[in-house]
Order: structure tokens, then sequence, then C-alpha cells
């Protein structure tokens, strides 16, 4: 694997207020007990962590209450209020509470971030949560969502942070928390992603009656009886026990591109797999409602059912 440039260990450190002193004893108070709540290994060697973690990238950070716009605030307790991980997106999952899970594949050396419950429920991955409110058109000041019950979404940022894509290798700013639901580590909510690297298509293909991984050039998949680009779609009520939320199923000639799913009502974009396939969410649809999908220059419709 390539090595990471120097920069992203020497992060600028957001919310010292000229005291230099303090914010270096915060940070090393902060990397001891991330260390003693987080590791496995043996107090010796705690000394061996890395804390500069523990700063986070000028910008990145936000003012006021690092949980703002979480539903259920009190499920996460914040272990550092701002925080900059960069790692590879291992795969990608929205939500029927509307965040989107973003699994991230970190750097070698720098597992010290998660715990016994991501190696074994989250496949040793860092889970990522961007929030509703910090979602592309989501209108400022407005609600991204109606408050339901003891579900309160928050208000729109316009920060518009897009999902990146599979294979992307990116840099990740937000709070460090820990999600007493589930036990594991997370960012929640993300502040700011930057994409360093992109994946290109992935040419790989695995057999359904096999382990056995065989490279297929995208340009040579078999013919199909349909012609140019196309896609197909359906929909079904998301299952979040909020009545309109449908689940737009989306298949295409089209890899890792942009499903974009648009109705009088909601608009949302997702990236397809390999596979050429997404799920798209989308809220507050009325029945029999025509829903439009593009992928790339195709074209598909259904509606609500």
């Amino acid at each position: 694997m390539s090595r990471v440039p120097g920069a992203f260990s020497r992060l600028a450190l957001r919310g010292a207020k000229a005291k230099g002193l303090v914010a270096l004893a915060v940070a090393g108070a902060g990397a001891a007990a991330i260390g003693s709540s987080l590791s496995s290994a043996p107090p010796s060697h705690q000394p061996h962590r890395h804390p500069y973690h523990l700063v986070a990238e000028a910008g990145g950070c936000r003012p006021g209450n690092p949980l703002a716009n979480v539903y259920h605030p009190y499920r996460l307790k914040v272990r550092v209020r701002c925080l900059t991980v960069v790692g590879t997106v291992a795969y990608i999952r929205r939500e029927d509470d509307g965040d989107v899970h973003v699994a991230l594949r970190l750097l070698p050396g720098e597992n010290h971030l998660l715990n016994r419950y991501n190696d074994s429920e989250q496949y040793r991955h860092l889970v990522t949560e961007i929030v509703p409110a910090d979602q592309p058109h989501c209108p400022p000041g407005r609600p991204p969502k109606p408050a339901r019950g003891t579900y309160n979404y928050g208000v729109c940022t316009g920060a518009d942070i897009h999902t990146p894509p599979m294979g992307a290798l990116v840099r990740v700013t937000g709070p460090y928390v820990l999600d007493t639901d589930h036990g594991w580590m997370e960012i929640h909510p993300v502040w700011r992603v930057v994409i360093l690297r992109r994946s290109p298509p992935n040419t790989t293909a695995i057999s359904s009656s096999s382990t056995t991984t065989t490279t297929v050039p995208l340009s040579s998949a078999p013919t199909t009886a349909l012609v140019g680009a196309w896609c197909k779609v359906y929909s079904v009520p998301a299952n979040d026990s909020y009545p309109g939320d449908l689940d737009i199923h989306v298949s295409s000639d089209k890899p890792y591109a942009t499903a974009t799913a648009h109705s009088a009502t909601d608009t949302y974009s997702y990236e397809t797999n390999a596979q050429g396939s997404a799920v798209v969410y989308l809220w507050n649809q009325h029945a029999g409602e025509a829903v439009t999908v593009t992928v790339g220059s195709a074209s598909c419709h259904t509606t609500d059912p």
C-alpha cells in the first residue's frame, strides 16, 4: 500500500484558543483515555499509540454541540470532540433512519481507534454516519425530515456532504463517539469528507458457485437483450415505520455510477455497486406518486405502491 503523505499526520488542532500547552495536555489525556478504553493490548503498549489522531483537520470541525442534528443523541458518548481519520470506503448503506452509514477500512497502524465490537460486528471497520441534516438537497434552516415522536432530525446545515464512492481513500472529520446501543466506535455525525483518491471501476467478479475470483474487463461483459444504456426499477415500502418512505431498487448496466431517484416530494442519489445496482431511499411519498430514476443516460420509472 502506498504511504499517505506526511501532511495527514500534521493536522491542525482546532479548539485550542492560543493555549498550546493546554491543548497538548488535553490531547495527551485523551490519548491515554482512548488507549485504555479501546485497546485489548496490555497497558505497556499504550505509549505506542498515535496521538496525532486527537487533532483534526483545520476547517473540518464545528462549534457548538457536537451531537447537533443527531436523533436520540443520548445514545452516543463523545470520546473526542473532533477527530480526523483516513481510510478506504469498504461498504455503504443508507439506514432506515436516513443516516448514510459509511464503513472505513483504516490505514495500517490505526486500528487502535476500533474496539472489539468494531472487530466482531463491523468486520474491523470504523463506522461513520452522515446524518440527514448534512446531506445534499437539504435546504438550510429547514428540518431534513419531519420530527415524529421522539425522533428529531434537527435542521439542515447546507453542508451538502456527498456519499463517497466505494473503494475511495477518504479523509473524514467529525466527533469520535461510542455508540452505546451497539457498542462500537464511530465518527458520528460526519462533518467533512475529502476524497483523496478514487478507486477505478472494479472489474472483479466473484462466481456464485465458487470462491474463485476472476477478473473480467467491463468491455467484454456478456451482452443481453437490452441495447445501450438501461436501468430497471421497482419500489417497496421502507422498513422504518414511516408511512410513505420507499426503498427504490435500481438495477442498471452502470457500475459505480450515480443513480438518482426523483419524485415531486423528494430527490436522492446513491452510487451503484459493481453490478450496477443500488437502493435509493425516498421520504414522504404519496400513494401512486411517480418516481423517475436516472443512471447515466438511462432513465426508468416506477410509482409508489
